[in-house]
């Protein structure tokens, strides 16, 4: 999620490459060595259903054909890896590629058989079977330092889509990044279900400083005219998957009985104003932080909730409440977050693991990142995966904001629950808020080894621009 650092990088002699910086918005995995791991997807839509979806119109660049997004309802399945990993389908040219739907990301970037010091079990795109495919006139290669490693790639331009090769929501000439050679330990050790990261931010051109050519690219989001998307992560099994959803219903939904509309403040991520935190924890002030505000994330790629440094005493009290035979989870309290306005409530369930030790017997702990940045908001909270299990989030570009829905198990909006905490929330209480038992009794099962997090996590400096 958000930015790695980036550096121009002297390459060898025989790339003859021009060199552009560039700051990728990508996120980066971490296994338990790692201070963060310490705080610690199948499209489906009918192809006739598709053809009737899909308008093309030529536009003033020979290059370029405009796509009018879908008239009906698309969906997107997204595969779980261990609650920790969530990839969709996404289509490179006619080749289809799993890949992480990023929320806190800008750009485009995949596995490509360039790169020949890449496992071959994964998926990667060939560029000599696509007939859409153009390479950059610039060769443009760009270097981004990412936590566990450097990545090189090479600019290109192709037909992107979101979802399989039949989806009508689509974009060509599209600028993205083929992978040349990377030291990420995720990519490496195959502890990843994708093979790119698809940015899905507001933007209409990405921000100077993050593309990497010169010039400012209309975002991928911009060229396929889509305004708004719905992002929600099912809850229970390792196995329950997630969904992106398009269609007109999305829009809609913002007038829907049960949603709360929060203003997107920040420029270029979906990051809003967090007035108030409250937990509920003997002897311990959790008011004061957030005076008068803290930035709050929306990420899709984050697996897991991510509390400022500043507090660490509170996500430490709430690992050491946790007993390792899971026995107390009925006790621990539900975290409160009022976001510009709107109140949400997490249980346990959000923030309690069920992991395995080095013996394979299971037992439960918490588990949350750490980020130590300030931001023109204040310091930085991150609503990862977790917020997306309880959440049903409709992505609202046109009028920069989120509307936010509690959901059910299964994703369906959960219209009879009120966003506002039924049993005197201000105060982070545990409070049962119209939670199911299963919130409170059981503790979400994953594999920490795993988990993503955001580059910029560990960048050098202490300001994030949001």
């Amino acid at each position: 999620m958000l930015i790695g650092k980036t550096r121009c990088t002297r390459l060898p002699h025989h790339w003859q490459k021009t060199v552009s910086t560039m700051h990728m918005s990508k996120k980066v995995a971490v296994g338990t060595d790692s201070e963060v791991a310490d705080g610690m997807i199948n499209a489906f839509a009918k192809k006739d259903d598709a053809e009737n979806f899909v308008s093309l119109s030529k536009r003033d660049d020979a290059n370029k054909q405009e796509f009018v997004m879908p008239s009906r309802e698309y969906s997107i399945q997204l595969d779980n890896h261990l609650n920790v990993q969530y990839s969709g389908r996404f289509t490179v040219g006619e080749q289809e590629l799993p890949v992480i739907y990023d929320t806190g990301s800008f750009e485009v970037l995949v596995l490509s058989t360039k790169c020949n010091t890449c496992v071959k079990t994964l998926s990667m795109y060939d560029y000599k079977k696509s007939s859409s495919f153009r390479d950059s006139p610039k060769h443009v290669v760009a270097e981004h330092e990412f936590v566990s490693g450097d990545v090189v790639t090479a600019e290109g331009f192709e037909t992107l889509r979101l979802g399989r090769r039949d989806s009508p929501v689509a974009a060509s000439d599209m600028t993205f990044w083929m992978v040349q050679s990377h030291e990420l330990k995720f990519w490496k050790t195959g502890h990843a279900i994708f093979s790119g990261i698809v940015g899905l931010s507001h933007v209409k051109r990405i921000p100077d400083g993050f593309s990497g050519d010169s010039s400012e690219d209309r975002s991928l989001l911009e060229e396929m005219r889509l305004d708004s998307f719905a992002l929600c992560y099912q809850r229970g099994g390792t196995a329950s998957p997630g969904w992106l959803k398009l269609g007109p219903s999305i829009s809609a939904m913002a007038h829907d009985a049960g949603f709360q509309s929060v203003d997107v403040s920040g420029d270029s991520h979906w990051a809003t104003k967090l007035s108030q935190f409250k937990v509920d924890l003997d002897g311990i002030d959790t008011t004061s932080l957030c005076k008068p505000s803290c930035g709050a994330l929306i990420d899709s790629g984050t697996s897991l909730l991510t509390f400022p440094r500043s507090a660490s005493h509170i996500t430490d009290a709430l690992k050491q409440k946790v007993k390792k035979d899971c026995s107390n989870l009925d006790q621990l309290p539900t975290l409160y977050f009022e976001l510009d306005g709107a109140e949400v409530v997490l249980p346990p369930r959000a923030y309690i693991f069920k992991v395995l030790d080095n013996n394979g017997n299971p037992y439960c702990r918490g588990a949350f990142m750490k980020v130590d940045k300030e931001s023109q908001f204040g310091e930085v909270f991150i609503l990862g995966m977790p917020f997306l299990r309880y959440y049903f989030t409709v992505f609202d570009r046109q009028n920069k904001q989120v509307h936010i829905a509690r959901s059910t198990e299964d994703c369906q909006v959960a219209h009879h629950m009120s966003l506002l905490a039924t049993n005197a929330s201000a105060s982070g209480r545990s409070g049962r808020h119209g939670f199911g038992s299963a919130d409170f009794q059981e503790a979400t099962p994953a594999d920490l080894d795993d988990v993503i997090s955001p580059a910029w996590v560990s960048a050098e400096g202490q300001y994030i621009h949001l």
